[in-house]
């Protein structure tokens, strides 16, 4: 289901934004896309200030602007979902073509639900934020902290919906992932992914990551990938419903998983679901492998399309070793006890420690 197109582009039925001549603004304003879900554009948003040099003073920092509409956006797994069936359905392929990979099984397409895009809402998020830095006078770097959600179906349609308004730059989180393993570890060839079903089946980050000689290691398909599907989506247990919050039982899968993708040769591991890193609260390796949190490299992407000269230096030194540093799948900071039924679990909140301010004064970066 694609959502209809109407003639104004402020509407909230169809915020295709169209670029109207102004003059250029001086100011700049991250823009977090969030709601998909909700924890992750929180964790976004604290990356983007422990990556920021900010001197030691609150007027260091950039401007960000984060927009949470998740009553407006529909699940992307679900739509991926939707969208196959609906494609298999429309040329009449053979009769289990209502299945993807055992996700989700349809009698007949007139059994179908439809779902909208997540792009649709998305594009009413970004109308909302767009007219916001307007109204400011500011230009925009936006980002989505939703691996699944950049799938080429979902963000091209975005682009389609928001690509041609004013002043505004997208950055692409999953290309800026692959950029990020490509300059930290030069020498990774083997690479795993922990993700969701819906970014597995997508191949999104296969079609990034093999054209430049990676090869991806996952875990096994089925039962496992259905299992690890259930750890980050169960309502009760998983970590999408208890971020920032871990319960036991989704700990020790993903470390379970992690353990696995390292014994198939993994050098590093992406975290591909924006909530992964809570679990991993606090380091930088399991096993003696990196992990990759794709919003560490999003963070440090839109701050240095904004001012390269707010953006802390990354050293490969410090990425390599093994302590908690500016690099680690997120911050630590003072542990509190999880509501029932996860007391025994201490979890990490969402207040990084302020930095020290330095006398050094600020240089370009890349």
């Amino acid at each position: 289901m694609v959502c209809p197109d109407v003639p104004s582009p402020t509407s909230m039925e169809s915020p295709v934004v169209v670029k109207v001549k102004t003059k250029k603004p001086k100011e700049v304003m991250l823009g977090i896309c969030g709601g998909v879900g909700p924890a992750a554009g929180l964790l976004l948003h604290q990356l983007i200030l422990q990556n920021t040099d900010s001197a030691g003073e609150d007027q260091g920092h950039l401007n960000v602007c984060h927009f949470s509409r998740s009553e407006d956006m529909t699940d992307r797994t679900e739509y991926l979902v939707y969208a196959a069936s609906s494609a298999a359905d429309a040329t009449d392929s053979d009769s289990d073509s209502g299945s993807v990979n055992g996700e989700a099984e349809y009698g007949n397409s007139d059994s179908i639900k439809e779902v909208e895009n997540p792009a649709c809402g998305m594009a009413r998020t970004f109308a909302m934020m767009h007219a916001a830095a307007t109204a400011g006078r500011a230009r925009l770097v936006v980002g989505v902290p939703c691996n699944t959600f950049h799938s080429q179906p979902i963000w091209d349609e975005f682009i389609r919906r928001t690509g041609c308004a004013s002043y505004v730059q997208h950055v692409h989180m999953l290309e800026e992932t692959i950029a990020f393993i490509e300059r930290m570890l030069p020498s990774c060839k083997r690479v795993g992914l922990m993700s969701t079903s819906g970014t597995r089946n997508s191949r999104v980050y296969h079609d990034l990551l093999e054209p430049r000689g990676y090869t991806v290691v996952e875990i096994h398909a089925g039962s496992m990938q259905q299992e690890l599907h259930e750890s980050i989506y169960n309502r009760e247990w998983g970590v999408k419903s208890t971020a920032p919050a871990v319960s036991p039982l989704s700990e020790a899968n993903f470390h379970r998983y992690a353990l696995h993708l390292r014994e198939q040769g993994a050098e590093a591991i992406i975290l591909g679901c924006t909530e992964i890193p809570f679990v991993f609260a606090g380091k930088t390796h399991i096993a003696g492998c990196l992990l990759i949190n794709p919003m560490v490299a999003l963070s440090r992407a839109m701050i240095r399309e904004a001012d390269p000269s707010r953006l802390k230096p990354a050293e490969s030194s410090s990425i390599l070793n093994k302590e908690q540093n500016l690099f680690s799948v997120l911050p630590r900071s003072l542990p509190k006890a999880c509501p029932v039924p996860l007391a025994s679990r201490q979890c990490t909140g969402l207040t990084s420690s302020s930095a020290a301010s330095s006398g050094t004064p600020r240089s370009n970066r890349s």
